[in-house]
C-alpha cells in the first residue's frame, strides 16, 4: 500500500491545504497546519510518558478537538489508540482499560470523578492525565503540552501494526476489541471516500454529529481529513445548534445517527429559518430508514442526495445505497435496501453449507475485504468463530440479495424469532411499524409463549401527542407483512436507552420485557404483580 501510518492521510493536506481551515469546534477554528501542530506536542507528550509503538493509549473524551488531536498524536508515533465511549461507568473505564492493556489514559475533566473511583485500581500499571490540574493529579494535559516540541515526530511506518483496538459490545456479552491495522483503516477511509464521492472535492465541509470514539465517527472524521474537507464537530444534540452550523459554515455533507435522529431535527418548530441549500449530501446508518425519513430529508435539504449505509467495526466497510426520492414516493422495494458493497469490500449471503445462496434466498452475509478487522484482541476463540475459510468474515446478520446485487436486511441471526414453526426477522417487522405516522422508534423481539413457543413483540416509542393501540398495529402490519408476523405483545417507552453509535440496546429491552411478561403470567396465578410501570398489552 502507498501509505504506511494512517496519519499519513491528514498530512498530505497539511502539505496541501497549509493555511485552510482543518476544524471547528464551538469558537475554536483551526486550519490544517495549526492543527498539525497541535497533534505533534501531542505526540511528543505521549513519547515524553514513555509510549512506544504497540503500546496502547487509552482516551475518555466528548466529541472535542481534543479527542482528534489525540488520535492522531497516538498514530504518528505509533501507539495504538484505544477510544473509550464517554458514558461508561467507573466499573467499565476500569475493565475496559484492563482488557485493552492500556498503559496510559487520557481523560476530559468531566470524567474526574468516574476516574478517581478506578485510579487506586490501575496505579502502577496505567498512567492518567487529566485536562485539568486537579489533587495530587499534577500539571494538567494541556500544561504538559505546551512545553512540548511542535516539529514532526519520527513517523511510525508499518503498514500491518495494530492502529486502533475498538471495543464493540454487540447486542450480548462483554464487550469486544476489534483490531484494526493501519492498512485496514487506510483501505476503510478510501472506500469511504470513493463511495461517497468526498474526496472529489476538498472544499467539502463535513458535519459530524455521531459520536468520534464510535466507529462510524471515527470511519468520517479520517475521510473527510483525508479529502482535505473542514470537519465541523457537533458535540450535542440540538436541532436548532445543527441547523444554525448547517447555514453558517455551509456544510456540504451531514453525518446524524441513527436514521430517525432525522425526524427530530427536521421536526424543529425553526427549520424553515434556516438556509440548508448547501447541504449536498446526507449520510445516515445504523437502523432502518422509511419513506417518511426520505421525503421529509428531501423537503428539507433541496438540494441533498441521501445516502444509507450498513456496516461493522469488524468489517470496516460495508454497503451503500443512495435513497431517491422516487424510492420514498413510490415506495419502490429498493427503499428497504442497505445497498451494494463500497469499493474494495466483496459480500456473499452464503445458506447453511456456507456456499452462496441464490438471488432471494436469506443467509448469513460474509465479507471480504482490506479493510476487515484483524480480529479480536486477546480473544483467539472468537476471532476463529468468527472467520470461515478463504478469510471471510460472519457479519452474524442476516440478509437475502435480488438480481441486480443489492442487499436486505432482515434480521441480526441471533434476533430471529421462531413463532409457530415461522421465521419471523425482526429488521422486516420494525422497519414495518416505524411507517405508522405515530411512532417514531421501535424495537421487535420474541418472547416466551406457551403455544407458539415464542411470540412477537415489540416496543414502541411514540411521537408527541399520538397514541396507539396494539389492534392498529395489527392492522397496520397485516397491510404488508404476512399475518403471522404481527406482534401479539405491545408495550410503550418515553425513550430507548442507546450506545455510543446512536443504536438502541435491543438486548436490554428485551430482557426487561421478558421479564415483564413472565410477571404478569405469574400474577394471573396469585403470584407477586407485575411493577407498577409495566404498560405491557397482550393479544386476546
Amino acid at each position: 500500500m502507498f501509505y504506511q501510518n494512517v496519519s499519513e492521510l491528514l498530512m498530505v493536506n497539511v502539505r496541501h491545504y497549509p493555511k485552510k481551515t482543518a476544524v471547528v469546534h464551538r469558537d475554536v477554528r483551526l486550519s490544517y497546519e495549526e492543527f498539525n501542530r497541535q497533534i505533534n506536542r501531542m505526540a511528543h507528550l505521549l513519547l515524553d510518558l514513555g509510549v512506544r509503538p504497540g503500546d496502547k493509549v487509552a482516551y475518555l473524551f466528548p466529541n472535542s478537538i481534543a479527542l482528534l488531536v489525540i488520535y492522531y498524536g497516538v498514530q504518528k508515533i505509533g501507539g495504538v489508540a484505544v477510544p473509550l465511549n464517554f458514558r461508561l461507568v467507573s466499573r467499565e473505564i476500569l475493565y475496559l482499560l484492563k482488557a485493552g492493556d492500556a498503559s496510559v489514559l487520557l481523560f476530559d475533566a468531566r470524567f474526574l470523578d468516574r476516574v478517581e473511583e478506578i485510579a487506586g485500581d490501575v496505579e502502577g500499571r496505567v498512567k492518567l492525565l487529566c485536562t485539568k490540574a486537579a489533587g495530587t493529579w499534577g500539571p494538567s494535559l494541556w500544561e504538559r503540552m505546551e512545553g512540548q516540541p511542535d516539529k514532526e515526530p519520527e513517523l511510525w511506518l508499518d503498514e500491518e501494526a495494530l492502529s486502533r483496538i475498538q471495543f464493540t459490545g454487540g447486542s450480548t456479552g462483554l464487550p469486544k476489541g476489534a483490531m484494526r491495522t493501519h492498512s485496514a483503516d487506510i483501505c476503510e477511509a478510501m472506500g469511504v471516500m470513493n463511495s461517497n464521492m468526498m474526496g472529489a472535492n476538498p472544499d467539502h465541509v463535513v458535519l459530524i454529529q455521531c459520536p468520534l470514539e464510535h466507529h462510524g465517527g471515527h470511519s468520517w472524521y479520517l475521510s473527510a481529513f483525508a479529502s482535505g474537507a473542514t470537519v465541523v464537530i457537533c458535540d450535542v444534540f440540538e436541532p436548532e445548534t445543527i441547523l444554525r452550523l448547517i447555514q453558517k459554515e455551509r456544510v456540504t455533507y451531514l453525518m446524524l445517527l441513527p436514521p430517525s435522529t432525522y425526524l427530530r431535527l427536521l421536526d424543529c418548530p425553526r427549520l424553515g429559518e434556516f438556509d440548508l441549500s448547501c447541504v449536498k449530501l446526507v449520510q445516515s446508518a445504523a437502523g432502518c430508514t422509511t419513506p417518511e425519513i426520505v421525503e421529509k430529508i428531501y423537503a428539507a435539504f433541496p438540494n441533498c442526495v441521501m445516502n444509507y449505509g450498513w456496516g461493522q467495526t469488524e468489517s470496516g466497510l460495508g454497503t451503500s445505497l443512495v435513497l431517491t426520492r422516487q424510492m420514498a414516493g413510490e415506495n419502490l422495494q429498493r427503499i428497504k435496501s442497505v445497498g451494494r458493497p463500497m469499493p474494495f469490500l466483496e459480500a456473499m449471503v452464503a445458506d447453511e453449507d456456507g456456499k452462496e445462496a441464490p438471488p432471494g434466498h436469506i443467509g448469513e452475509c460474509l465479507v471480504k475485504s482490506p479493510a476487515v478487522m484483524k480480529g479480536y484482541y486477546k480473544q483467539p476463540e472468537l476471532t476463529r468463530k468468527a472467520f470461515v475459510d478463504g478469510g471471510w468474515l460472519r457479519t452474524g446478520d442476516l440478509m437475502w440479495k435480488d438480481e441486480d446485487g443489492y442487499l436486505y436486511l432482515m434480521s441480526r441471526k441471533k434476533d430471529m424469532i421462531k413463532s409457530g414453526g415461522e421465521n419471523v426477522f425482526a429488521q422486516e417487522v420494525e422497519s414495518v411499524i416505524k411507517r405508522h405516522p405515530a411512532v417514531l422508534e421501535c424495537v421487535v423481539f420474541g418472547v416466551p409463549e406457551r403455544t407458539m413457543g415464542e411470540a412477537v413483540m415489540a416496543v414502541v416509542c411514540l411521537r408527541p401527542g399520538k397514541t396507539l393501540t396494539l389492534k392498529e398495529v395489527q392492522d397496520h402490519c397485516k397491510k404488508y407483512i404476512s399475518s403471522y408476523k404481527k406482534p401479539r405483545y405491545l408495550d410503550y417507552i418515553d425513550r430507548f436507552d442507546m450506545d455510543d453509535a446512536g443504536k438502541i440496546r435491543k438486548s436490554r429491552v428485551a430482557e426487561r420485557y421478558q421479564l415483564k411478561l413472565r410477571n404478569e403470567k405469574r400474577a394471573a396465578k396469585g403470584l407477586p404483580p407485575l411493577a407498577e410501570h409495566s404498560r405491557c398489552v397482550e393479544e386476546a
